[in-house]
């Protein structure tokens, strides 16, 4: 997948730390070309909301002392990223919690946490303003992170997606997009804008990126609420390769069929779960967003009507919702044992913040398989597939890998490899 960047080193993980580690690189040269462009979106209604040169500078410092003394710690070190501003960082006030205490005091989320550990360069905080979507039904785009890494200002960014508004995000603007399964990254420093929903997500150039990224900020936290205890370790070699497995193309798609051939990927039949599953995260994301974000909304410009819809919510709604979720997460299992990925491409349509509307859904099947994986807490990921249709896969949970692997299979054949770049997948 072709994508052009400011500076060339950071059009892949792998490529900027060759270009550190050989020392054809500074740390601090990068952080400062990269920082500049960066500088141009800090500015009223821009995609970044501050550019932290100066902390990054002082990192960037550290990492070339290390490389100095032969210290490697991964394809991280030394890589800027990008933070929504969903994501706590140090020493900066919460974006969605006004009455936090002294800013001084506040620590980074788990997943920035984790990145800091081995020695990746914090250099932006993109705008994702929590209530900015409220009139459409509570939604907190991630368009500004998305952006600003399909246009080559940095390698990846982290963002948090509660409905799949990352990767949406991620279709529209042209990068990749991995959303994990649920609980695989810690939610501790976490928006709250769905207690069983919302995770940190993966913003980048490549599949394989990705994966390397999710590698460092998954695991165990005794900090958050769902942590399942493990940690996911990025080794697709190990998965099953595309030839080995079936997939189900949710809609018909000439580009992408053929695609899947030139891998060698059995097709399968796809059938829908015949569940509302829109609906269903429509009421479910009402209940826990609005009950976490109530004295917010209480005074943003149209919080006061998505509140009062919110709070007619019985506990009998949201009971049947989270019923129907189960019956969904049941479909998905089925579904699995069909086909080892769901394949459904993704049109410009669908890219405006109004799908969650439910009586559209029965007119996106798309939209219903998203909805139904974010319920099913199943790891998604998004393409723009240069040559081809945009797309998005979703594998069962804990299944990143055979994802991955078969997303950077398809990137190869969508992007003109031939069939000496597919074999080597």
């Amino acid at each position: 997948m072709p994508f052009s960047a400011p500076l060339p080193e950071l059009a892949s993980l792998a490529g900027l730390n060759g270009a550190l580690r050989s020392g054809r690189l500074k740390a601090r040269a990068l952080v400062r070309a990269a920082a500049e462009p960066l500088k141009e979106e800090a500015r009223p209604g821009g995609a970044v909301r501050e550019v932290l040169e100066d902390e990054a500078m002082r990192a960037a410092h550290d990492v070339e002392r290390e490389l100095g003394r032969g210290r490697t710690r991964g394809l991280l070190q030394g890589a800027p990223f990008g933070v929504s501003e969903l994501l706590a960082v140090a020493g900066r006030r919460p974006a969605w919690d006004a009455g936090a205490a002294d800013a001084r005091g506040a620590g980074d989320s788990a997943p920035v946490a984790r990145l800091r550990g081995v020695k990746a360069l914090p250099l932006a905080v993109t705008a994702s303003p929590p209530l900015g979507g409220v009139t459409d039904g509570f939604l907190a785009s991630e368009t500004a992170a998305a952006s600003v890494v399909a246009r080559g200002l940095l390698p990846f960014a982290l963002a948090v997606d509660f409905n799949g508004n990352v990767i949406r995000a991620a279709l529209a603007q042209g990068c990749c997009a991995l959303r994990p399964t649920f609980g695989a990254v810690s939610g501790y420093g976490v928006a709250p804008l769905g207690w069983t929903l919302a995770t940190a997500a993966v913003l980048a150039r490549s599949a394989e990126d990705c994966g390397v990224v999710l590698d460092r900020i998954s695991g165990s936290d005794s900090r958050s609420p769902h942590s399942p205890g493990r940690a996911f370790h990025f080794a697709p070699q190990y998965a099953r390769a595309p030839a080995q497995l079936r997939a189900a193309l949710v809609q018909n798609d000439e580009a992408l069929k053929a695609s899947l051939a030139r891998l060698g990927v059995g097709m399968a039949e796809f059938s829908g779960p015949g569940l509302p599953a829109v609906a269903v995260l429509d009421v479910i994301l009402a209940s826990e967003a609005g009950e976490a974000f109530a004295s917010e909304l209480e005074s943003a410009p149209g919080g006061r009507e998505y509140l009062a819809e919110a709070a007619g919510l019985r506990a009998f709604d949201y009971l049947r919702a989270m019923r129907l979720r189960r019956q969904i997460q049941a479909w998905l299992a089925e579904a699995a044992g069909r086909a080892d990925i769901l394949v459904v491409p993704w049109g410009p349509a669908r890219d405006s913040q109004d799908w969650l509307a439910a009586e559209a859904a029965s007119a996106c099947p798309a939209c219903t398989v998203l909805a139904a994986a974010i319920l099913a807490g199943a790891p998604l990921f998004a393409s723009p597939a240069a040559g081809g249709s945009a797309w998005f896969a979703v594998a069962r949970p804990q299944a990143e890998n055979t994802l991955l692997r078969f997303a950077s299979a398809m990137e190869a054949a969508s992007g003109g490899g031939g069939a000496a770049a597919v074999q080597q997948f």
